[in-house]
Formats: C-alpha cells, structure tokens, sequence
C-alpha cells in the first residue's frame, strides 16, 4: 500500500517539474522574441547652427562660340596647317581647296573684262562723235540714239564683267578656309585629298575657351529667392557664383548670370540659367561636369540634419525621430540646400530631435529600436553598419 502510494507521488513530482518547465521554456521564448522585435539603429541628433544658404546645381560647361567650319567652294582639299586639338587664331587659315580652277576663273574674268572695256572706248568715242554730228544737223535722230544706246550697253557689260570678276575673286579668296574666330579646333577634322562640297561638308568644329559659360537648372522657387538675395561678399547672389570642378576643387574665378530662357519649363518647373566664367587658362573645356553654388547670406540657428537621414516616398521627404520610450516615429520634412553631408531643414523638425540615419529603411512608425550614437565622422564611412547602404555623394539642392 505504502508503494502504490509513493509510485503516485513521484508521477506527480514529475508531472509537476514538466509543467514548470514548459512555462519556463515559454518565457524563455517570448523574451527572445520580445528583444528580436527590437531593431539596431544608429542616430544622431538634429543640429542647430549658423548656416551658410547655399544652393547647389548641377550644370556643364559650354563654349560662347561654336562653329561648324564649312567651305564656301567646293573641291579637294590640297593643305592643312593645324593639328587636330591645336588652339587656332581668329582669320588663320586652316585648309586650302584646289585652287587651280579658281585662278582660271579669274584670269577669264579679267580677261572678259578687259574686252568689254575696250568695246566701251571705242562706243564711247562714237557716241561723242554722232553727238557733235547730231548737234550740226548732219545726223539723223534715229542715228544718235542707236549710238547712245550701244555706249550705254557697252557700259552695261562692263559692269557685268566687273561683277563676274569679282565673283571670282571672291572664290578664289575662299579657297583658303579660316578661322572665324579664336578657339580650339577639334580632333575629327578632315585630311587633305578629301572632297569638300560648298555648304555642306563640315570640315572641322571649333570652339572659343575665353570666356566659358556653365549651362544648369533652377526651380522657380530658388530663382526667386536668388534673384533678390545677396552673398556673404555683399554682391547679388546670381553676380557671385561658385564654381566646384569634378575633382572636388574650387575654380579660381566667380561667375555671373548673363542669360536666362524666356520662360519656365512647363514639365520640370525649372528655369534654364547661364553664368560666364572668365577662362584665361583654358582649364574649362566645353562639356566638362561642375557644380554651381549661390550664397543667399547666412541662416541664424538653421536645423540641420544628415543627408542620410532622409528617406523619399511619393515624391515627399521623411525622417524618423526616436521618441523616450526607444520608439520611432516619422515626420514629413522640408528640406533646403546641402551642406556638405547635411540637409537644411525648412520646417517638419523642432530642432531637439533624435533621428535614426543609420538602419533608415529598416524601420518604420511605430518600430522599437536599440540607438547607438554616431559622430559627424562617421557619416564620411562608405557602408552602413545596419545594413544600409551609405550615400557618400553630393548634388544639387532639394525641396
């Protein structure tokens, strides 16, 4: 009796110890989960600082001279002086065509012309003569006109023969092709022995390289704003433009705003600007890439927060603000210029917020993340340590 009774006892003693812990097995498992919920971030909080407001653009060089270079006559081309690439001179001769039938056609000329004169004395002696005659009643009136009439004619071919020889003088002058003006000739010039075709066969383009202008694109928005703002030099803000060459450098020389397209893109809602920059050295080519900056003075106490930050969904601006109790919320934002790895903040922040820049597409409103701050430094690394890529690059101003 006294076994049965202890064989109960240890089967309850087990049942006992299973159930605590399969409880303790599920607790176990549901702080795991609860901690897998948690996503790893890194964050940064929101700047506040005296800021410079530049606009950025992205913008490519253009010559304020190009020339396709064609022949007024045509023919072989019998000489090049230049090498392809070579800085030519405004009225340097460039090619030369088969003179040969050029030069007949002014001796021809000139020799038609000389004949025509000598016809033109000799009406010019009759006309006088039957003048004289007609003026003592010794010739008919009929007989003096027709002599007036054959020296005005000779006097007519004359004139013609003038104009043919000049004609010709004209061809044979644009046997010899010149630069119209000062520039660098390109390398895809033709060679002689080519045929050239009058109009028509380009034999080489050219462009100028002193000044330059870059060529880039505006909202409408930031025109406005431009156009009536000054830089920190005191000067218009679109007088005073820097120019950043694809090498990250600084060109030497300030830009001025010299045209604008009559009217705003209907599609982009951007207007077409123009800056020249002197070019002395010839460091800018056409067709180089460069990033335009206007200064519109200094923003007192401008938020700032990392480019990084920032995640764009149906054309809007988003960042995500980690509240005190470890979870995210996402407030649209309005976003100004850059500076340098930093957004300025139109409105949308307060400026005490602490956002996640690092695990951006990780999370979402409502998510509960584990922070670890980062440093300005770190925004100048290539990968994201969540798991994100890291933008390290640079552009034009959004808004």
């Amino acid at each position: 009796m006294l076994s049965i009774r202890n064989s109960k006892w240890s089967k309850g003693i087990a049942v006992t110890l299973a159930l605590a812990g399969m409880m303790a097995f599920a607790g176990c498992g549901q702080n795991q989960q609860a901690k897998s919920n948690v996503i790893p971030v890194k964050s940064m909080q929101v700047k506040r600082q005296d800021t410079p407001d530049t606009h950025e653009f992205t913008g490519f060089v253009e010559a304020q001279q190009e020339a396709s270079i064609t022949a007024n006559v045509s023919g072989r081309i019998t000489s090049k002086s230049f090498n392809g690439g070579d800085y030519v001179q405004a009225g340097q001769v460039l090619f030369t065509i088969d003179q040969r039938t050029y030069q007949a056609n002014v001796l021809k000329a000139q020799a038609d012309l000389a004949n025509a004169r000598s016809e033109l004395i000799r009406l010019n002696r009759d006309a006088d003569r039957y003048t004289q005659l007609y003026n003592q009643h010794a010739v008919s009136k009929q007989t003096y006109d027709n002599a007036i009439a054959q020296r005005d004619q000779a006097q007519a071919s004359v004139d013609a023969y003038q104009a043919l020889l000049e004609n010709a003088r004209i061809s044979m002058h644009d046997t010899e092709v010149v630069a119209p003006f000062s520039g660098r000739i390109d390398t895809s010039d033709l060679s002689v022995g080519n045929y050239v075709t009058a109009g028509q066969t380009v034999l080489a383009t050219m462009s100028n390289l002193d000044p330059v202008r870059i060529k880039f694109s505006i909202s409408e928005n930031e025109y406005l704003q431009l156009a009536k703002a000054y830089s920190e030099n005191g000067v218009k803000s679109l007088e005073d433009l820097k120019l950043i060459l694809s090498d990250g450098t600084v060109y030497s020389a300030r830009g001025v705003v010299d045209q604008a397209n009559r009217e705003i893109t209907s599609g982009t809602g951007t207007l077409t600007l123009k800056a020249r920059y002197d070019n002395p050295n010839h460091m800018l080519m056409p067709g180089m890439f460069a990033r335009v900056q206007a200064n519109a003075g200094t923003l007192q106490n401008a938020i700032l927060i990392p480019q990084r930050a920032v995640k764009e969904m149906l054309y809007k601006k988003f960042v995500f603000v980690i509240g005190s109790d470890n979870k995210v919320d996402m407030k649209e934002v309005k976003l100004g210029a850059r500076v340098g790895r930093f957004y300025i903040v139109e409105s949308g922040l307060e400026g005490n917020e602490n956002l996640v820049v690092e695990g951006v597409q990780k999370v979402s409103k409502g998510s509960e993340v584990k922070a670890t701050p980062m440093t300005e430094a770190d925004l100048d690394t290539a990968i994201d340590t969540t798991g994100d890529s890291a933008s390290s690059g640079s552009g034009s101003s959004s808004k």
